[in-house]
């Protein structure tokens, strides 16, 4: 963590460094644009007082719509820039004049009242893209190597969803950066402002069909998952999620059309659209490392293979939710034995419920015998009750020190290794296949588990968001 606020930190530097030498070598003076009335004869430009900024040209773009007037500075200080157009009465929609002011800055650097524009300005909107997109970089890679050091890891999902917020970010600049470096006119100061902040409602939009069909699927998965696993509040979780979704998105409509003061419903609107997008890139993440770990395949140099458990029939056979990481386990046993000679011992973890007739471990070895696999090669473990006991009962059986794979069902890999992890042990996973209806639950159980677990990185990120969201939206009001 500390290596990659580091590099955040030295990337930020580098580019306000770069920045700054734009800044001071990048030409000098200012260009303002400005829409020419169609009536307009002709233009006159001055200052007041006079000696401080110096019109050093015009010129027009290239449709002829606009004046563009180079300025440069003569002396430190401040003065009043006035635009005069000729034929344009006071009857016009256009003014007749136009006023702003004007500041010489040190290293003969203009700054502009009107437009907020100052000489260099669009490589301020150059180098934040791109030290956004250079975080984004950071954060991807600092995900990538976390997950080299530990597979499963809420601080790499963390990370990455980190890193897709802000290449959103960066990505939705690029409307000021392309014109700017094409010579045209990108705008002013105040209009990136305004983009960066509103950017997050753009997102929201974009992916408001996609978000109300995830709720859908949220919703339709539990009703099936409750028709055929019951009516426990686990099955329903992602309906009472989805409804929070849609929640979410009509409370974000009441506040873009509601009455409140202006500034209030802005700061709000801004704000909430933020938090929104941060917590839509995380639950991106979520599923992106949930997929890839259910789609894991393990290295064939295993010592044990162990396989959680999960409810059997009350004949003591397995359910098709059971048998499927039984067979997962039994189908990896023996491409290793093929593949390299080795002989893994397989561990069916699990106890006995109160409606089952046997532990599931026993249940499970039953299973692995009628297979055909030989009796000294399965060591059951039978007393765990729980994903994490199956983990630690069967930590005890394999020991330190081995190479251990455990299997289960594809929706539930991610969870294992995490809790794996939290008990300090950095084992592999491996997923059978499953019901589509299982997985938009297991997603949203790591989603809630990202944000607890790391819960002191979200509020900063959080608070951050907030910060930012606010703080610009009073500067451009």
């Amino acid at each position: 963590m500390r290596k990659t606020l580091l590099a955040l930190l030295l990337a930020l530097a580098a580019w306000t460094g770069i920045f700054a030498l734009c800044l001071l070598f990048g030409g000098g003076g200012l260009t303002l644009y400005f829409e020419i009335p169609p009536e307009a004869e002709g233009v006159r430009f001055e200052t007041e007082p006079a000696g401080i900024v110096a019109l050093a040209d015009t010129s027009y773009s290239a449709d002829g719509a606009e004046l563009l007037l180079h300025l440069r500075a003569e002396s430190r200080g401040v003065t009043q820039g006035i635009l005069r157009w000729d034929g344009v009465g006071e009857e016009s929609f256009y003014a007749p004049e136009i006023r702003m002011t004007l500041r010489a800055l040190p290293f003969g650097i203009l700054s502009d009242s009107l437009t907020g524009n100052f000489t260099g300005w669009g490589y301020l909107a150059v180098c934040l893209s791109l030290f956004l997109l250079t975080a984004a970089l950071i954060l991807f890679l600092a995900s990538q190597r976390e997950r080299r050091h530990a597979f499963y890891s809420y601080r790499a999902t963390g990370e990455l969803g980190l890193a897709l917020f802000l290449l959103l970010a960066g990505f939705f600049r690029a409307d000021t950066v392309l014109p700017f470096l094409r010579g045209e006119n990108a705008g002013t100061v105040w209009a990136l402002l305004i983009g960066a902040i509103v950017s997050a409602q753009t997102f929201m939009r974009w992916t408001a069909v996609a978000l109300g069909a995830f709720s859908l699927l949220l919703a339709v998965s539990n009703l099936v998952l409750v028709r055929h696993e019951g009516a426990r509040p686990a099955n329903m979780l992602g309906i009472a999620v989805g409804l929070v979704i849609v929640g979410g998105a009509a409370f974000g409509i009441w506040m873009s059309r509601s009455m409140l003061t202006f500034p209030l419903r802005n700061v709000l609107l801004n704000t909430y659209a933020g938090v929104f997008v941060y917590l839509e890139c995380l639950l991106a993440a979520t599923v992106v490392h949930a997929v890839r770990a259910g789609r894991h395949e393990p290295d064939y140099d295993k010592d044990y293979i162990l396989v959680l458990g999960c409810r059997i029939r009350p004949d003591g056979t397995l359910y098709p939710l059971i048998r499927g990481r039984v067979d997962r386990a039994i189908a990896f046993w023996r491409a290793q034995l093929a593949a390299t000679g080795k002989r893994a011992i397989l561990v069916p973890s699990g106890g006995r419920g109160g409606d089952e007739p046997m532990s599931e471990g026993e249940a499970m070895a039953r299973y692995m015998l009628e297979q055909g696999i030989p009796a000294d090669a399965v060591l059951p473990e039978c007393e765990s009750a729980t994903t994490r006991e199956n983990l630690l009962f069967s930590r005890r059986l394999t020991g330190e020190g081995s190479r251990v794979a455990f299997a289960t069902s594809s929706y539930h890999v991610y969870r294992g290794g995490i809790l794996a992890a939290d008990l300090g042990w950095n084992i592999d996973g491996m997923g059978s296949r499953t019901r589509w209806y299982f997985w938009p639950n297991a997603f949203l159980r790591e989603f809630i588990g990202l944000l607890t677990s790391t819960r002191l990185q979200q509020v900063t990120a959080l608070a951050l968001i907030v910060i930012l969201s606010v703080g610009l939206t009073l500067l451009v009001m």
